[in-house]
């Protein structure tokens, strides 16, 4: 291979597709009433009973990745010889982004020979996975690090994630949103609908009443900026929430029969931050404004 391909546990795709696409991905930790937790896969993860643990106001804590960790993946296939691009959750989300390029400097300085790039996806799950997906492609089709490291930035000017939650008040729990913005968002019934902006940070730009119509303004997104590309991967996480999910599929396959839509249910750290009843849309579309 012409370069190694890391991730992080935030991107939400199973352990064995992972494997199969030789990616490496650095397990984020929560913790449970003091008890480390290691992020599992989607096919090991038991998201029924965490997010019932959540809805019942289970506390979960999340912590910043250690440089120790990066420089555990990082550095073994510097020192095979590889070159490494890491795709991470956003730093507008989450300061292990900030970790990661200071461990990616300090083994640059190490290994002169080798080349490391770090991509701040600007979105997390799913999203993410959207640059995995097209990293993989790139690698795999002979590109070089520097021409896949390009590529992705063009590519996150046409990646949207459009997402509700049932309470805003889990983002404002994790310093995500402020607290008069959680706390406008919980009465009198309204649905936000949240995006991540330029720089990877959560904002509300809209509001609906009633979670049937929050719902069918994500599938409304979908037909105002979908279009095809070669790195088109639509898919929809959610907070233990499948039937709202399938739900939105069925409105996007209404308009788009061709289009094919990967679920998942929320890893848990992420899963942490937006809560229960969270349905987040993925897509490539138009160019971004």
């Amino acid at each position: 291979m012409s370069f190694a391909v890391i991730t992080d546990t935030a991107c939400n795709l199973p352990a064995r597709f992972l494997r199969e696409h030789d990616v490496t991905a650095i397990p984020f930790s929560y913790y449970v009433e003091s008890t480390e937790c290691t992020c599992p896969g989607p096919d090991e993860f038991d998201g029924g009973a965490y997010y019932e643990m959540l809805s019942k106001g289970g506390e979960v804590k999340t912590s910043l990745i250690n440089e120790q960790r990066y420089l555990d993946h990082f550095e073994p296939l510097l020192a095979a010889g590889h070159d490494v691009l890491y795709v991470g959750m956003s730093g507008g989300i989450s300061s292990s982004m900030q970790v990661a390029r200071l461990t990616a400097h300090e083994l640059g300085e190490r290994y002169p020979a080798r080349k490391i790039a770090v991509f701040d996806c600007m979105t997390a799950s799913l999203g993410e996975a959207v640059y995995v997906r097209a990293a993989i492609r790139q690698r795999d089709a002979g590109s070089t690090l520097g021409e896949t490291a390009a590529h992705l930035l063009q590519l996150r000017r046409h990646t949207f994630s459009f997402f509700t939650v049932d309470d805003l008040m889990f983002l404002r729990r994790g310093g995500r949103i402020s607290n008069i913005t959680a706390v406008v968002g919980t009465v009198l019934g309204v649905k936000p609908l949240l995006c991540n902006d330029e720089e990877g940070h959560i904002i509300v730009y809209g509001k609906t009443r009633g979670r049937k119509k929050a719902l069918r303004a994500l599938a409304e997104e979908f037909d105002r900026h979908y279009r095809e590309h070669p790195d088109q991967a639509v898919a929809i996480a959610h907070g233990n929430c499948a039937e709202d999910a399938q739900y939105v599929v069925s409105l996007i396959r209404e308009k788009h029969p061709e289009v094919t839509v990967h679920v998942e249910i929320y890893e848990p750290v992420t899963g942490s931050y937006v809560g229960p009843g969270t349905v987040a849309l993925f897509f490539v579309g138009t160019e971004r404004q």
